[in-house]
């Protein structure tokens, strides 16, 4: 009775270690890596019509495709990713320990490797390439194994594992996996600031991005398109030295897939659905099995605020047949002329064909159509400013502040314009003209007795001095 009693307990320690390491994975994942959970989600889309589910069993690996897309979708909940890995860990771990019994492997051995495997497992969950698919595939050979181990003799295994090869592989396939990494924590930030600014969590996004001791490229642009669409963007352009706007980049067959994944942000916040459209369809094409859930919603956006309504609804027709967007696609389609409003008062409405997608072009005629897009006023001010491109900066703000009788008054705009005016020897009119914020002018007379001094950094005068512009 008490070695029984003592098989017991050591078979409970055991499934008690495998749940705790469970239980850690999810802590880690929860905690330190839960917005990767969140960009699969956002790469994917799963549709509950039967054409669309009967596809995945056009190959191998069908039930595995089926059951790891359709759970990837609930990744857009908070916690729900991370709930479902330990979940399927935990029956990986459990399965795998139970079958090496059966076969009569010692404890030690047998819970060694369940552990190794979860965490291989969860390890190749670390690369954004790495589907839960995958992890279904080892899920379902396992439980073969299991199965397996159940029979009495080594004939009844020999004779299970022939007859279910077959059926399992059609059923599970085999894992992909293209690499081993280990966790990107830069790319979780990144993945982190656009998440949130997704989500409308924009006092987050800001908090993130001033709060961290590193920035990234596409960090920079999330907290430069929050600001901007508070109005903001010129008080905060120096914040960050070099600071990255995105108004430089052009979409190419050698542009990395989360630039123009992010391009679509930049040219929604501006206003040019034209563009905002073809970054959302290259996006799309990148995605796996060209499939994106968020740039659907995004196209359908487009659409809406283009006023091609037919075109829209092809789009919310889709995100209807989702168990998580269809209440987006109800609300959008009854109140989008609501939401979009201000939006829609963006759009460049004259009969043009671009031919370029050079941002500063594409503001222009966005601020032709409409001199109030404060967005654009600012990206295109701004963009040339961190090229020390004055001569383009004067004409823009003469062009779409003095002309239309709207002076945009920010300390960054009449700091460059004290050097623009002091390298032209403008008279004083020009001086009184321009120059309406009288501490400016006082601090610029107090720089050009110490240029190059620290105690101005923050100023665009520093700035032009002693920081490099960006290479284009």
């Amino acid at each position: 009775m008490r070695n029984v009693r003592w098989s017991m307990f050591n078979g409970q320690y055991s499934m008690v270690v495998v749940s705790l390491w469970a239980v850690a994975i999810w802590c880690f994942f929860q905690f330190y890596y839960p917005y990767h959970f969140f960009f699969q989600e956002q790469n994917q889309i799963f549709l509950c019509s039967w054409d669309y589910i009967s596809s995945y069993f056009e190959r191998s690996g069908g039930l595995a495709r089926l059951t790891g897309d359709f759970l990837t979708q609930f990744y857009y909940y908070l916690y729900v990713g991370a709930i479902i890995l330990t979940f399927c860990l935990l029956l990986i771990g459990s399965l795998l320990y139970k079958a090496l019994r059966n076969f009569h492997v010692s404890k030690a051995v047998a819970l060694i490797l369940a552990l190794v495997l979860m965490t291989f497992v969860a390890v190749c969950h670390f690369s954004t390439s790495y589907r839960l698919s995958s992890t279904i595939s080892i899920l379902g050979w396992t439980l073969l194994l299991w199965c397996i181990s159940l029979m009495r003799s080594w004939k009844l295994h020999l004779t299970l594992m022939a007859v279910s090869l077959l059926p399992v592989y059609l059923l599970f396939g085999l894992p992909q996996i293209k690499k081993i990494q280990g966790p990107d924590l830069i790319l979780e930030k990144d993945f982190a600031v656009d998440c949130e600014y997704y989500f409308g969590n924009h006092d987050k996004v800001i908090q993130m991005v001033e709060g961290s001791d590193r920035w990234t490229d596409q960090m920079l642009l999330f907290y430069n398109l929050t600001q901007a669409q508070r109005g903001e963007l010129p008080d905060h352009l120096l914040k960050f030295t070099p600071n990255y706007l995105g108004t430089f980049e052009k979409i190419g067959p050698d542009t990395p897939m989360l630039t123009i994944r992010n391009m679509n942000e930049l040219y929604w916040a501006l206003g040019d659905m034209t563009f905002t459209e073809r970054a959302a369809m290259m996006t799309n094409v990148f995605s796996a099995d060209n499939r994106n859930v968020r740039m659907m919603r995004r196209l359908a956006e487009c659409n809406i605020v283009s006023g091609d309504t037919l075109a829209a609804e092809k789009y919310l027709r889709i995100l209807d047949k989702t168990l998580v967007y269809r209440r987006w696609a109800d609300h959008v389609r009854q109140y989008g002329n609501e939401i979009y409003q201000e939006k829609m008062q963006m759009v460049n409405r004259r009969d043009t064909i671009t031919i370029t997608d050079n941002a500063h072009f594409l503001m222009m005629q966005l601020l032709d159509t409409n001199p109030d897009n404060i967005v654009a006023l600012d990206y295109i001010l701004c963009s040339t400013l961190l090229l020390k491109d004055l001569t383009n900066f004067k004409r823009d703000y003469d062009r779409y502040c003095i002309e239309t009788g709207k002076p945009r008054l920010k300390p960054l705009y009449q700091e460059a314009l004290c050097i623009w005016l002091a390298g032209t020897n403008a008279p004083q009119e020009d001086w009184e003209k321009y120059i309406q914020l009288a501490d400016v002018f006082q601090r610029f007379q107090q720089y050009n007795q110490q240029r190059g001094n620290p105690a101005f950094k923050g100023t665009y005068w520093y700035y032009y001095d002693k920081i490099k512009a960006p290479e284009i």
